[in-house]
């Protein structure tokens, strides 16, 4: 029987045609996140082919290995090997996040949504350093369901994540370096030869470095970009 909420009742299990339930995963450090409300968050029950004792959250200054994952809050896993894992659970369509000063984890809700589906009514958050990581850190331009991101806010505020925001995007545009020397490693570029305004340097800032064993490469300074 199939609702107009998108939802399929079968006998008493409870199937999704969300894709918030189904999280593909790489071999090495993963940006995870928790796509639905669960009964058991555990993360070795969330990811049962995840590396034990490698869950970890950051508190604004340092990684902090963890056993439990929280709605909204994204964290570094390691997987030893590529996969998928699939969750029941109940969607969340809607969530508000308290972000600090600096870079924050986070995760998004139980559907793909755009990054105008960001609602920032303070502007706290930097345009420019939203990040993903697959295999080395990029410029995000969806958030999806069970992976975490990176996000730097200029003060503590909150934002707003929803399919039904329509709110302007802070997406870096990336025609702004289009005529501007690079050097690329694994696909991921640093720039150099031209002359940031001091007012923008954030905007070209790279979150805190992954674990150890994870790919990655910068400027002196956390910046992919330098004189």
């Amino acid at each position: 029987k199939v609702e107009g909420n998108g939802t399929i009742y079968w006998d008493n299990f409870y199937f999704y045609s969300n894709p918030g339930g189904v999280i593909d995963y790489q071999t090495d450090w993963n940006l995870v996140g928790l796509p639905l409300e669960v009964e058991d968050s555990n993360y070795q029950t969330i990811f049962p082919e995840s590396t034990e004792g490698t869950l970890y959250s950051y508190n604004g200054e340092q990684y902090l290995l963890e056993e439990e994952l929280q709605m909204g809050n994204g964290y570094w896993l390691h997987f030893e090997n590529d996969g998928t894992t699939q969750l029941t659970g109940t969607p969340v369509n809607e969530i508000t996040l308290q972000l600090n000063a600096g870079w924050n984890l986070i995760s998004g809700i139980s559907s793909v949504v755009g990054l105008s589906g960001i609602s920032d009514p303070e502007n706290i958050v930097v345009p420019g350093t939203i990040f993903e990581f697959t295999d080395s850190y990029d410029y995000a331009t969806l958030l999806t369901p069970g992976h975490g991101y990176w996000i730097y806010a200029s003060t503590d505020g909150n934002i707003s994540i929803s399919s039904g925001n329509t709110s302007r995007t802070n997406a870096f545009d990336l025609k702004n370096l289009d005529n501007v020397n690079k050097i690329s490693f694994n696909g991921n570029n640093l720039y150099f030869g031209v002359s940031i305004p001091e007012k923008e340097t954030l905007s070209y800032q790279l979150p805190p470095k992954p674990p150890a064993g994870a790919f990655d490469v910068r400027f002196k300074g956390d910046t992919k970009i330098t004189e």
